[in-house]
Formats: structure tokens, sequence, C-alpha cells
């Protein structure tokens, strides 16, 4: 008897604790499934990390390149239309693991990989992954979300670098960087995207300090 006491007791504690941490603010919990995160009304993009909600919370700078990064695939897919690119769709990486997604700045889908359903998470890798790394974001994070993404089957992660105006192109078989115009045959074929198109708008840091000195 003492032991199915001890038992309900242990069993009410823990429903206790559920109800508590589901009065939090979802920002504030630490056991956020990818269900309840897509069926959340959020504020902001965001990705879920060990059940852990992670805002997106981009500079305007950040979300301009983001759109002409969006807005040159745009054009490239209405004459090859081979599939379809959007912008901070979450994506189920891990199917097995409940409380982790992705929301890359921009990805890519070929046609013959869309799932169904297009309102929903999608459970599959995209075929190509975009993230801008902005000046204050971490290089070494930045290169762990890279790994994750290679090796659930993405085939090309693009890092924008900011500071420096140059892509990162990173597949299985390495990395390499781009300064002058950005291809890739093996999965957009014909696609030629310069560099200057990417940071239009935005002058850089050397052409602000010439102006401040004149």
């Amino acid at each position: 008897m003492a032991a199915s006491i001890s038992t309900f007791a242990a069993q009410a504690v823990a429903v206790e604790d559920t109800i508590a941490r589901q009065d939090l603010p979802i920002e504030q919990r630490a056991d956020v499934t990818v269900d309840e995160l897509e069926k959340y009304p959020l504020p902001f993009p965001a990705e879920l990390y060990d059940g852990k909600v992670v805002f997106k919370m981009p500079s305007f700078a950040h979300a301009v390149i983001q759109n002409n990064i969006g807005a040159a695939l745009g054009i490239y897919l209405k004459s090859n239309a081979i599939g379809l690119a959007g912008s901070d769709a979450n994506y189920r990486l891990w199917p097995e693991h409940k409380s982790a997604s992705r929301a890359p700045d921009v990805s890519f889908i070929l046609k013959e990989r869309l799932p169904e359903d297009l309102h929903r998470y999608l459970p599959i890798a995209p075929d190509l992954a975009v993230e801008i790394l902005s000046p204050d974001d971490s290089f070494e994070g930045m290169m762990r979300k890279v790994d994750e993404y290679l090796f659930h089957g993405v085939k090309i992660v693009w890092i924008v670098i900011v500071s420096t105006r140059e892509v990162l192109v990173c597949t299985a078989l390495g990395k390499h960087s781009v300064r002058d115009i950005l291809t890739a045959p093996e999965l957009l074929p014909g696609l030629e995207l310069p560099l200057a198109e990417i940071f239009a708008g935005l002058s850089t840091a050397s052409s602000q300090e010439t102006n401040q000195s004149q």
C-alpha cells in the first residue's frame, strides 16, 4: 500500500510540473516539441533547440540580403521550374527527435522532393539552405549548423558572410569561398548570382569610412 501511495504521489507531482511548465510562455520553456511550435502563433520566425525556442531577430541589413537572395532565386525559378524556394521555412531535420527544428533564412527544394502538404513544417531536409552570418553571429555556431544540414541530406549550404561580403559554399565534398558570382550547376543549372546583387543597397564599411573622411 505504501508503495502505491508513493507512486501516486510521484505521478501527481509530475502532472503538477507539466501543468506549471505549460503555464509558462513558450519562449521560457525547455520542453517544447516541434508539434507545439508549429501550432503556436509565433511573433517572429523561430527554431527549436532541444526543446528551447530560439527566435530569429534579424537586422534590417539581414532582411535586405535575405530578400535579395529570395528574389534572385524567384526570378531564376520562373524560367526554370525545377522546384520552390522560400524564406524562414521550418524543417523537421530529426524525425526521431521531437524537440528540434531548423529554419534556414532561405531554402530550396527540388520539385520531385516536395511533400504533398506544404502548409506544415516539412519532414525533410531542403536541397539548398542559405544562412546569413551577421557580424554579431558566432562563426563556430554557424559551422555546427552547416554540419547538421549536410548530415541530414542538404546538398549545398550557402553561408553569406556579411562582414567580408563573401559566400562560403559548403557541400559534403568540402567548402570554398566565393567573392564574385555564385553558381550551383549541380543543383541550379544556369544560375549566376553576382554577389553585388546579394548586397545591393548596402554600403560597405570601407565606403562609409571614406564618406566620413571627406
